[in-house]
C-alpha cells in the first residue's frame, strides 16, 4: 500500500481547496484537511518498501522478488489498487485522529481533477478522499444511527 497525503493547514491553501470540495465549509473550519492519494505506479516504490521487511528478516528474498514484480498494461487494476490503498490510508488516519481525541470526516464529494491541479499532483497520484480533522465543536452532529450488523454482514 503506497499513498501520498497532503496536509492542508494554511488558510490560503484551505481557500484553494474549498472550490474543489464543492464549497463544503468543513474544509475551511477544520484544523487540517488531508488530501489522501493513491498511486497508479506503486511498483516503482514497492521494492524499496519491501526491502525494509526483507532486511528485518520478516520475509525472504523469494517473497520480496515475487511481490516486487509489476504486471504492466492493467490500468483498471492500477486505479483500483490506488483507490484501495488510499481508502485504507484514510481510515488509518481517521482512527489515529480518534485515538488523539480528535474528530474526522471523510469527504468523497470533491472534484478530483480540480484538487490535482490546485495542488500540483502528478498524473499518477489519484486523489481518493479528503479527510478533515479537528477538535469537536458544539455544532458537531451527534453520531448518526448506524445499520444493524445483520443488515451489512452475512455469516456464511
Amino acid at each position: 500500500m503506497l499513498t501520498l497525503s497532503l496536509a492542508v493547514r494554511r488558510t490560503e491553501a484551505k481557500a484553494r481547496l474549498l472550490p474543489s470540495a464543492f464549497g463544503q465549509q468543513k474544509a475551511m473550519d477544520s484544523a487540517v484537511a488531508f488530501i489522501v492519494c493513491g498511486t497508479l505506479n506503486p511498483h516503482e516504490a514497492l521494492p524499496a518498501a519491501l526491502k525494509r521487511t526483507l532486511d528485518a528478516g520478516i520475509i525472504d528474498q523469494a517473497i520480496h522478488d515475487s511481490r516486487s514484480r509489476h504486471v504492466p498494461g492493467q490500468p483498471a487494476f492500477q486505479r483500483d489498487e490506488a483507490i484501495r490503498s488510499g481508502s485504507l490510508a484514510a481510515m488509518t488516519l481517521m482512527l489515529a485522529a480518534k485515538g488523539q481525541g480528535l474528530v474526522s470526516a471523510p469527504m468523497i464529494g470533491f472534484d478530483q481533477l480540480a484538487v490535482a491541479q490546485a495542488f500540483g499532483l502528478s498524473a499518477t497520484e489519484v486523489p481518493v478522499m479528503l479527510v478533515t480533522v479537528g477538535y469537536p465543536g458544539s455544532a458537531n452532529w451527534p453520531q448518526k444511527p448506524r445499520n444493524a450488523v445483520n443488515n451489512v454482514l452475512q455469516f456464511v
